[in-house]
């Protein structure tokens, strides 16, 4: 096994398998500390400059989501250490050294409308949801301290991959195996009918994304029996469903992921990135747009 960057080395950790898990690691530190995540290959994907040097800011729409999982995911303890709520005009003198003060802590400030409108979410979330992002004691194996937000790194050859997963638990039925596991992330959404969040499957690549859990804890020793989306909407009545991800496609995303991850390489050992994924001269042809 490859040794770890000194930073992680530091860190309490677990060898799992193939996989190192860091049973303690907070979420900021987790996006602060080397590794390449999914979220940095799916952008990769999309464009190979802006996976190394785009600053990625926190939008409204990104802390409305990990307020979201807090509460929704890890409880009503996990959401009142780690969420503020700021009551009155964030665009006050004192809101905005509040604001400042609990981001430089690491804490996520939402409005009080948001606050509102999350917990509505957790009460309308339908049962099939609830079940599936619900996992207590002996209801996930018990090398892991918490089901909930659990940080795994592994090596692709000489590149350190990290996950940090919404929730890992045994399959609902119960099953005898106690490497099987089921893996479930939760989303918001604007629209989760069967169309409409299939749509944000493959605009948002999140079959990449399911693929790439899928192998982390697959090298960590665990059979991932199947990995599902709770998708829930934003907006009244919170209509919530739960997608699960096919293993062809995940054997597929896999295949694409590792098609990346060479390209990472490339570019890691000096190969300009591409802009876009596209050649720096582009010819416009427009027929056809929009038609």
């Amino acid at each position: 096994m490859n040794k770890l960057p000194e930073i992680l080395e530091k860190e309490e950790h677990v060898v799992l398998g193939d996989a190192i898990y860091f049973p303690d690691m907070e979420h900021n530190f987790y996006h602060q500390v080397p590794g390449v995540s999914s979220s940095n290959i799916r952008r990769f994907g999309q464009s190979q400059l802006h996976a190394f040097e785009e600053d990625n800011d926190t939008t409204p729409a990104m802390k409305f989501g990990t307020a979201s999982h807090s509460l929704i995911v890890e409880g009503e303890e996990a959401f009142v250490n780690d969420v503020v709520c700021l009551t009155g005009s964030p665009y006050t003198n004192a809101n905005k050294e509040l604001k400042k003060e609990y981001e430089d802590r690491g804490l996520t400030v939402i409005t009080s409308k948001d606050k509102q409108t999350i917990y509505g979410m957790k009460e309308a979330l339908i049962p099939e949801g609830v079940k599936h992002l619900s996992a207590s004691k002996g209801e996930y194996p018990e090398v892991f301290n918490s089901p909930f937000e659990r940080a795994i790194f592994w090596w692709e050859k000489d590149l350190l991959l990290k996950v940090k997963s919404d929730v890992l638990r045994y399959p609902l039925d119960a099953s005898s195996d106690p490497k099987s596991i089921i893996l479930v992330d939760y989303k918001t959404t604007v629209d989760c009918s069967v169309r409409g969040f299939t749509s944000s499957i493959r605009k948002y690549q999140y079959d990449l994304q399911a693929a790439w859990y899928k192998r982390g804890y697959e090298r960590a020793g665990f059979n991932v029996v199947d990995f599902l989306f709770v998708a829930q909407e934003k907006k009244k009545p919170f209509a919530s469903k739960v997608f699960k991800m096919s293993h062809d496609d995940m054997t597929a995303g896999w295949l694409k992921l590792e098609h990346l991850l060479g390209e990472y390489n490339a570019v890691l050992d000096g190969k300009e990135a591409t802009i876009y994924n596209s050649p720096s001269i582009v010819n416009v042809d427009l027929k056809g747009w929009g038609e």
